[in-house]
């Protein structure tokens, strides 16, 4: 595979280079180990900016290298549900595709260009969901147990750093869920609440809409005058993940939750 983590001289790099796909993420393989414990080894997304410095982010991990001519700082998140890459790996020197010291290495390779394609078709071409509440921007609405099928519940979670969010859908009165058969945005009844859940689209339900434009928050709402709601978001010791409880959208509408549709970047 051709070394793509930094340098002009890497082939890779000087593709990104020339496409002008910098800052832009993309498949390629990748390596993290800390102190002898592997945590990314395998398919993960790459971007990288014009000094060489670059981010690679597996589903639970990720890490940052700061290139400064030879050497380079890196950090990582070293917990799954961490949010910034605030654990520091300290100083390393390039080694081929990777950047090393006694305690931390990183490489990033290319993929060949049919496993770069066949990633990329499989790539959602979705956006994903968060709300609009203070210190929630690195959350997102995501599957409890990872599996999109027909009625796993949504959640607010850590937003992880594969791309598996990014499925949703807007179309009309539908909220979609891509690269699933069929299926929508809708809710699991039973039990004393009712929660947002997969359905098939189509079913009652799953009938969710919004007024989300220009970047700016609006409320998730059902043709039943429902809303989305998160009532664990004001409580500061709960941990993540948070239910999406459906309750009747509140009449002031400064007061009802609203939520963020975006494309990754």
């Amino acid at each position: 595979m051709k070394d793509v983590s930094t340098g002009a001289s890497a082939l890779a790099l000087a593709a990104l280079l020339s496409s002008g796909a910098f800052g832009a993420s993309r498949p390629a393989s990748c390596t993290l180990v800390v102190k002898g414990k592997t945590y990314i080894n395998g398919p993960c997304d790459f971007d990288a900016d014009k000094d060489g410095s670059f981010r690679i982010s597996g589903k639970d991990y990720f890490a940052y290298v700061n290139v400064t001519g030879k050497t380079a700082e890196a950090s990582w998140n070293a917990d799954p549900k961490s949010t910034h890459a605030q654990a520091p790996l300290g100083v390393l020197t390039r080694k081929g595709a990777c950047w090393e010291n006694a305690d931390a290495r990183i490489c990033a390779r290319d993929l060949p260009a049919a496993q770069r394609a066949a990633a990329l078709a499989a790539r959602p071409k979705g956006e994903y969901i968060y709300p609009e509440y203070p210190g929630a921007s690195q959350s997102c609405i995501v599957v409890r147990g990872g599996k999109w099928v027909e009625g796993a519940l949504l959640v607010l979670d850590t937003c992880p750093g594969d791309g598996s969010p990014n499925r949703f859908l807007r179309a009309g009165s539908e909220i979609r869920i891509d690269k699933t058969a069929g299926l929508c945005v809708g809710v699991a009844q039973g039990g004393a609440k009712t929660l947002v859940a997969l359905q098939k689209c189509g079913d009652a339900g799953a009938q969710w809409s919004t007024t989300y434009k220009n970047f700016e928050a609006a409320a998730l709402r059902s043709s039943d005058n429902a809303c989305w709601t998160i009532p664990k978001l004001a409580d500061e010791k709960a941990k993540f993940p948070f239910e999406i409880v459906v309750a009747p959208c509140d009449p002031k509408a400064d007061r009802q939750l609203k939520f963020f549709f975006e494309k990754p970047s």
